[in-house]
């Protein structure tokens, strides 16, 4: 009887990827696809990235949103460009706000904004998974659609 319950609990799942080990399975996997984050050239982060979506006419022209956009876009020309530092996301912050309030609407894009920034000082860097960071330029990536 106990050989059967130990065959259960610890040889059987062995089995279970005995065709393929765990490296062979990541490696086969891309991780990373072009399309996914195309949007995120750095350099002022495309204009397409910040398209509007085709929505409804009050969606657009939402005041709270629009107010809120307008605060980014202050911030991004005036604020942001007389700070030293740079953002070590590959989409910088502002720009991530404008978009998740954009794609996601105005509740549930501020507590994505607010969790972004919160997580963008020096503690919040140590959580960064190896995965995460661009082999290319070194950024951090972040996609809005990990938050779907």
């Amino acid at each position: 009887m106990y050989k059967i319950i130990f065959y259960i609990l610890f040889a059987f799942p062995f089995f279970a990827q005995a065709q393929q080990t765990d490296l062979q399975l990541i490696a086969d996997r891309e991780f990373r696809t072009g399309q996914e984050f195309a949007q995120y050239r750095r350099a002022g982060n495309d204009a397409n990235a910040l398209a509007y979506r085709k929505k409804s006419a009050f969606a657009r022209y939402n005041p709270v949103s629009l107010m809120l956009k307008g605060a980014m876009l202050g911030y991004q020309r005036l604020v942001s460009q007389q700070l030293a530092r740079s953002c070590p996301y590959q989409i910088s912050c502002s720009n991530f706000s404008k978009q998740a309030i954009e794609q996601y609407g105005v509740l549930k894009g501020v507590f994505l904004s607010a969790d972004r920034i919160t997580r963008c000082n020096r503690i919040g860097l140590l959580d960064i998974r190896p995965i995460d960071i661009d082999e290319t330029d070194g950024t951090i990536l972040d996609s809005l659609s990990r938050y779907r």
